[in-house]
């Protein structure tokens, strides 16, 4: 029983850190965060805080490790071989699926790091799952995978910042088809589709 009740104490307070930590991404810029007002938020002690991180860029990386998890669930599902279109449909339905706290890791400048860091690091994932580039000389590999991940982004960044015009399923359709048609000279041809 005591155990059980350490557990939930612990998950207790890793929650309650969480959810200020959320709370102030949504409301601050990445330099403005501190232990100070996330312990004051949390409504627990900074040497509370200290036994769950070691810091805020810890907070920051398990937060990563979150949303990575959330976006690789999604991923896992396509069996390969697959096309960059069904790649693209899952970046932008996990990215519609963001909170505002998530929307603004990817979206605010002052984040940028964190959500570089995301992206390098699913990249990765989906890479060592499968790599329909790997014909391609290392550097050329690099080049693609930069265009993508870039361009994905930006076109995510600019439809939050005009408030989601067009609905998801446009925004999917025509995304897919310029990256997919950009990069179709590079890929194998019996996975262009």
């Amino acid at each position: 029983m005591q155990h059980r009740n350490t557990d939930l104490r612990i998950q207790r307070t890793r929650n309650a850190i969480k959810t200020a930590f959320q709370d102030m991404i949504c409301e601050m810029e990445a330099n403005e965060i501190t232990v100070a007002e996330l312990t004051r938020r949390a409504q627990i002690h900074r040497k509370t805080f200290y036994l769950h991180y070691t810091s805020i860029e810890a907070l920051f990386e398990d937060m990563l490790s979150e949303l990575a998890e959330n976006y690789y669930a999604m991923w896992d599902q396509l069996e390969p071989p697959f096309s960059f279109l069904e790649v693209n449909r899952v970046f932008f339905e996990f990215c519609a699926k963001n909170t505002m706290y998530q929307e603004r890791l990817m979206c605010d400048p002052s984040y940028r790091d964190f959500c570089n860091k995301l992206f390098t690091t699913t990249l990765q994932h989906n890479r060592d799952h499968y790599n329909p580039y790997a014909h391609c000389s290392e550097r050329v590999q690099r080049i693609i995978n930069k265009f993508l991940t870039t361009n994905s982004l930006e076109f995510y960044r600019d439809w939050v910042a005009a408030g989601k015009d067009l609905p998801l399923e446009e925004l999917i359709d025509i995304t897919g088809t310029l990256l997919n048609d950009a990069i179709s000279s590079f890929v194998e041809p019996e996975y262009y589709l």
